[in-house]
């Protein structure tokens, strides 16, 4: 699933202005370009009011329902965040409390059961929390960042993706530990959940992550998965990643970003998602020269997205056009080059300010809070009445 960051201390989180968020990861951890149902719904937040759209079998819109909508309905309830899972969302209320909806097969929800739920429910507050602040939601677990700088974590654990120290699904938050397996992780600003993996971007700049690694998506120079956090390392092997004030994750590879022009990408890349001109998967992360100073990023199952200047830039896979650059659909040429995202006159967006990469399609927030969607759209997921994919953007209908 994924999931939009920015440059701000808490990414996940925008108060004042309306806002859409979301977090990516698949529902198959064995396959980086899984053509099941997967990531294929939308939530977008205005003001104080959820609107989503797409895919409902299992009442991920949260309207009460489950059936499949392509216009949005509306989601009860005052939230300041949301993210999407491969099935699920979850939402911090105004309140502080964070609730969830959608499929629970694997505990995902955190509410003690497994079953799935077509209204907000909420998530079991673990004793002496007084307030969450961010929340991320991977392919079928989720993340949230208490207001201590805390990471609890819940739902499938076959990777470690819960950080726990064990292999065991929960079906409530449990606490993601350090990398001695046995204090907790701490001193957290900002986490990112992606299909089986989690990271999580320290208050001192260090990116830290753990569950699956069978592409590098760790970063941590090795294949092997872990089930507490481990250090994103640099290009020598060695030296850990720093100086970072925002990460993404998508289904197998996950981007961060310094503040400046320098992004640092790893983990699978055979669909050119990583941005460095190759479709060479790696297990570090590799720095690449954006054009300009990149002020967000966001990437989807196997494609990325960055906002510099105003302007979307885009790169990875197309086949559903989720590049938005015009291209022709049902295409598997991995496209490395960066790409700008387009109107549906072919003229270049401008004025962005916030993006999301989501399963195969992409959504973006500009300054005067009109919504643009792009990208595969076989379940209503772009929100624009239709189930027809398209390669430029188009902007949702007040």
């Amino acid at each position: 699933m994924h999931r939009i960051t920015r440059l701000i201390p808490r990414p996940f989180l925008f108060v004042l202005l309306p806002l859409f968020l979301v977090a990516c990861g698949s529902d198959d951890e064995t396959s980086n370009n899984s053509s099941a149902v997967y990531g294929s719904h939308s939530v977008v937040l205005v003001q104080s009011t959820t609107k989503s759209f797409g895919a409902n079998g299992y009442g991920q819109l949260g309207n009460g329902a489950t059936a499949n909508s392509s216009i949005p309905v509306t989601v009860s309830g005052s939230f300041t965040a949301v993210s999407i899972g491969g099935a699920h969302t979850i939402g911090v209320h105004s309140d502080g409390t964070v609730w969830a909806w959608g499929n629970n097969g694997s505990g995902q929800l955190g509410n003690g059961t497994q079953d799935s739920k077509t209204s907000p429910t909420q998530v079991s507050t673990p004793g002496g929390i007084t307030g969450f602040t961010a929340i991320a939601a991977g392919g079928n677990h989720t993340l949230a960042l208490d207001n201590l700088g805390n990471v609890w974590a819940w739902g499938l654990n076959s990777s470690g993706q819960l950080g726990d120290n064990t292999l065991v699904n929960q079906n409530i938050p449990v606490r993601v530990l350090s990398s001695d397996g046995v204090t907790p992780l701490s001193g957290v600003s900002a986490i990112a959940a992606g299909g089986a993996f989690s990271l999580a971007l320290k208050s001192d700049g260090t990116v830290w992550t753990w569950g699956s690694n069978s592409n590098g998506q760790l970063g941590d120079n090795t294949k092997l998965s872990k089930m507490v956090p481990v250090q994103v390392l640099t290009s020598d092997g060695v030296t850990p990643l720093s100086g970072i004030t925002a990460i993404a994750a998508g289904g197998s590879h996950a981007l961060a970003i310094n503040g400046g022009t320098t992004m640092f990408a790893w983990g699978y890349n055979e669909l050119g998602q990583l941005g460095d001109g190759t479709t060479t998967s790696r297990l570090i992360a590799v720095s690449v020269v954006m054009p300009g100073v990149v002020t967000a990023v966001s990437a989807g199952l196997d494609h990325s997205l960055a906002v510099i200047g105003g302007s979307v830039y885009t790169w990875g896979y197309n086949y559903y056009g989720q590049l938005g650059n015009g291209a022709a659909l049902q295409s598997d040429t991995p496209v490395t080059a960066f790409q700008r995202v387009q109107n549906q006159d072919g003229i270049l967006l401008s004025s962005i300010v916030d993006i999301v990469a989501v399963g195969h399609h992409s959504i973006a927030r500009d300054v005067s809070s009109t919504i643009w969607t792009w990208g595969n759209n076989a379940y209503g997921q772009l929100g624009d009445g239709t189930t027809q994919s398209r390669s430029r953007a188009k902007a949702l209908a007040n």
